[in-house]
């Protein structure tokens, strides 16, 4: 998408919020985005792809340390379910760390995988980039503009922000229609930002592709905003292991503190 300013006076009719409102709103979600140096959240997540009959639901707690200079934008950590697997994803800009464990397994000796070559190690970020809001992270310091993908620009047929409830929690609701084409139709995302700080706490995007249904929806709770993360917490030896019984225990404690 590019600047918002020109969608904003090309599509001012369909917000049911004034131009100058919904330019402060969107500005100071900027702002918010952009003072986050590191953050702690809980991400609940589900997502169906396109060729797949069932929904994938992960619950993730992700620490990251923004780094613009590093090609993936920010260094972390990742300790997720999904059904009854429990994983643990880590990146510091040199390594890729992966590990996988049954959750009636834990204490099984299992091989981590680690990559170091630049493209692979990418290649495996962006396996689970979903989990690391890059939709909203890491934010370029330039005021004014709501980027979601400038691949989208002239994709837009039209938007409104309006204001909503979300689990009792006072929202503004981006709601982005995108023109049918290749295929493609029923494309619309929709930003959830909390009034409160102005940061996004949730996201849904939906779309048809031929015969096929993709979706993505999910919540995040953040634990913790620019806490004093060490980067030595990110790093990945090479021969890097973890206890996942430990970190498994750890992880489902900060779930159920937050139910």
């Amino acid at each position: 998408m590019g600047c918002l300013l020109t969608l904003l006076n090309t599509y001012s009719n369909y917000a049911q919020l004034p131009v100058k409102e919904t330019l402060k709103v969107l500005q100071k979600m900027d702002e918010s985005l952009l003072n986050i140096n590191t953050v702690v959240y809980k991400i609940d997540y589900k997502k169906k792809f396109l060729s797949s009959r069932d929904t994938v639901h992960t619950i993730a707690v992700c620490s990251l340390y923004i780094a613009p200079k590093d090609k993936m934008k920010a260094y972390n950590i990742v300790d997720l379910l999904v059904e009854n697997s429990y994983g643990h994803r880590r990146y510091d800009g040199k390594r890729a760390f992966l590990k996988y464990h049954s959750v009636d397994s834990l204490t099984k000796d299992v091989e981590p995988q680690i990559y170091k070559r630049r493209r692979v190690r990418h290649a495996v970020v962006e396996g689970y980039k979903d989990l690391l809001l890059s939709e909203y992270l890491p934010r370029e310091k330039s005021p004014h503009k709501y980027k979601l993908n400038d691949e989208n620009e002239g994709r837009i047929e039209n938007f409104t922000l309006t204001e909503d409830i979300l689990n009792g929690t006072p929202v503004y609701l981006l709601t982005i229609n995108f023109k049918d084409q290749d295929g493609i139709k029923d494309n619309v995302e929709k930003h959830y930002i909390r009034k409160s700080d102005y940061l996004p706490i949730a996201y849904y995007s939906y779309m048809w592709w031929e015969t096929m249904v993709q979706y993505r929806y999910y919540e995040v709770d953040y634990l913790a905003i620019n806490p004093d993360i060490s980067l030595d917490e990110f790093k990945v030896d090479k021969n890097e292991t973890i206890n996942a019984e430990e970190r498994y225990s750890t992880l489902m404690e900060k779930l159920k503190s937050e139910e």
